[in-house]
Formats: C-alpha cells, sequence, structure tokens
C-alpha cells in the first residue's frame, strides 16, 4: 500500500527565488496533507538547493534529491523513481497550484477509478492572468478505446492537454507499464512525447474544467530562444513523436493530425524566435538562419501538407508568407507580436 495519496515531484534548475517560494509553498500548503513533496535539484548552480533543503529540513514530507544536471526529463524520471504516493503529479519549479489542487484531483481520481485525471489552467503573464481553454467535455470519462481519441486530442494545439503538468496520474499504472520520460529529448515537446506512449496504454481517464494549475508564461522558453541547437532539438522532439506515431495501432488518425501540430511549431518559431525582436542576430543573419531551418526534410515536408484544420487565419497569412520567403513581413508580425505580449 502507498504510503501517501500523491507525490508531487518538481523538477528545479535556476529557478528565480521569489518563484521558487511561492511554488514550494503552494504545495506545502495543500488541503490534502497525506502528500510527499518531491524537489529535485538538478545540479543547480545557485542557491535553489540550499532553499529545497531549508524547506526539506522544516517539514518531513518534503524530500530534496541533489542530482548531477541531466535535465528536466531526467528530474521527472528521478522523482517518479524515488516517489511513495499512489498518484504522482508533476510542478515545474516556477508554477504554482491552488491549495485544494491535490485534494480535488485525489478525490476525483477514486471516485471513478480513473488512472488520469487532468485540470483546467491559468497561464500567468507579468500583468494578467489568463485561463486555458481546453477542449475536452468536463467530467466526462473516457474508456477504452475513448482514450484512443484522447491521444489524438494530444495532437490539437487548441486542446491544450498535451503538457506533464496538470495531471494526476497513477503510479502503478505508469510503473507496470514502464512509462517515463526519455531523457535523450532535453527540451521541446518532451511531455508531448510522454504522454503519446501514456495514451497509448490508458484505459480510464477523466478532466474537470476547474482550474488549478497556475503555469508562468517565459519569453525566454524554447518556443521564443531561437538557437540552432535548440531548433534542432525541438525536431529531433517531433521526429521521435512521428516515430511513435507510425508504430502506434492508432497511425492512421495520428498522422494527419501531427503535421498540423507541427505546423503551429513552424509558425511559432518563426514569429516568436527567429524573427523575435529579441533574437540578437541582425535581420540578415536570422533570415539566413530561417531559411537553413526551412531545408530540414521534417520543416520542408509539413510546409506542404495541407491539413490547416483547426489553424487560425493569422496563422495562416504567416505560413501564406513563409511560402512565399516574404520575410521582411514576418519580421514585421514579429515585432507585433512582441508588443501584444508585453500588454499582457
Amino acid at each position: 500500500m502507498a504510503k501517501y495519496c500523491v507525490s508531487v515531484i518538481v523538477p528545479i534548475y535556476k529557478v528565480p527565488e521569489i518563484y521558487l517560494r511561492k511554488c514550494i509553498e503552494s504545495i506545502k500548503n495543500q488541503t490534502l496533507e497525506n502528500i510527499e513533496i518531491l524537489l529535485i535539484d538538478d545540479g543547480s548552480p545557485d542557491n535553489c538547493g540550499i532553499i529545497c533543503d531549508e524547506y526539506a529540513y522544516n517539514d518531513d514530507r518534503i524530500v530534496t534529491i541533489h542530482k548531477a544536471n541531466g535535465g528536466l526529463c531526467s528530474s521527472r524520471n528521478a522523482g517518479q523513481r524515488a516517489a511513495n504516493g499512489e498518484f504522482i503529479m508533476f510542478v515545474d519549479g516556477d508554477d504554482w497550484i491552488e491549495p485544494d489542487m491535490c485534494q480535488k484531483l485525489y478525490s476525483i481520481a477514486k471516485n471513478t477509478d480513473a488512472e488520469l485525471v487532468m485540470c483546467g489552467m491559468f497561464r500567468e503573464y507579468a500583468s494578467s492572468s489568463i485561463e486555458f481553454k481546453v477542449g475536452l467535455e468536463d467530467k466526462k470519462i473516457y474508456v477504452g478505446e475513448e482514450c484512443r481519441k484522447l491521444q489524438e486530442k494530444l495532437l490539437e494545439y487548441n486542446c491544450n492537454i498535451a503538457m506533464a503538468y496538470s495531471k494526476l496520474i497513477l503510479k502503478s499504472f505508469l510503473d507496470e507499464n514502464q512509462i517515463y520520460h526519455d531523457e535523450e529529448l532535453k527540451q521541446g515537446a518532451e511531455g508531448l512525447e510522454f504522454n503519446i506512449r501514456l495514451f497509448d496504454k490508458l484505459n480510464r481517464a477523466t478532466f474537470t474544467k476547474e482550474a488549478f494549475y497556475h503555469y508562468i508564461y517565459n519569453e525566454n522558453s524554447i518556443s521564443s530562444t531561437s538557437t540552432d541547437s535548440n531548433n534542432e532539438l525541438v525536431i529531433r522532439c517531433y521526429s521521435k513523436i512521428l516515430e511513435l506515431i507510425n508504430s502506434s495501432n492508432n497511425s492512421q488518425n495520428l498522422i494527419p493530425k501531427f503535421y498540423n501540430r507541427f505546423l503551429y511549431v513552424i509558425i511559432t518559431t518563426a514569429i516568436s524566435g527567429f524573427f523575435n525582436p529579441g533574437n540578437a542576430y541582425s535581420y540578415r543573419e536570422r533570415v539566413k538562419k530561417f531559411k537553413t531551418y526551412l531545408e530540414k526534410p521534417l520543416v520542408q515536408y509539413t510546409i506542404n501538407c495541407s491539413n490547416l484544420m483547426g489553424i487560425s487565419r493569422q496563422r495562416k497569412i504567416v505560413l501564406w508568407l513563409i511560402k512565399r520567403r516574404l520575410f521582411f513581413m514576418i519580421d514585421i508580425l514579429g515585432k507585433l507580436r512582441k508588443i501584444q505580449k508585453v500588454r499582457m
């Protein structure tokens, strides 16, 4: 029998102290007290490890695991292997959760016998908070092959369920199916890749539209930090996802949605990455690098794919500009997008 109801796993690397403390406080003050909190110090070179040890010293439910830097997936796996809870939950070190998140999701899981419970979430900007629109029916229980339909939903950009956080997962289910994060995928779409495998084995899941998770928007994330290495990591992630899909029994339904999802990635990489005003390269150098990016086989094939399902008019315009190599117009749109983000 599990020692705790829920194990909350928090990967931590270079998290600003104000965010880290808010994250840990939000977890330790949960209304469900029978939880353990696993703080994974991923070799952070700052004071993160000391702060974690401080909390662990004052609360015996908190355990700090200090490890050599191995990336987000490595940290999540370290926490999953050490967890003693019936269920596990991933919370990123700069995010925070509502005080009754564990209580509510655990209660739903026990009442529905679900292996997975998903919930609503907020995106937190500097001066505003926006609730994600999640494309699932509130309180619906997905059973058997309905979970394969959920797997398809992972690839729908506007469904907003492809992340590892904002979920409660039955640990024995993960253990029995040997489902861990792929540690070769250092960043990018590692959560989506994890979920593709998770949903492939899933037998029973449910969703509550109540929003319990607060995701801190970070403009320095991979989607807006355009470096050659980051772009390669994202492409590697999606190439791995395509391999998984090709070997899936659900591949016929997943493949069109995969290319649709990757179209969003290409468009976002253009606007928020290469042509983000914060990009330090000159306009000429950005154009040169973006042309190289467009020559990648997966990128080339996806751009020529005809599945524009659900893609907004604005994104279709960006795609049209990309196809016609009108980079100066994309540069203008990148500046406008930056202004919009600052105002949020």
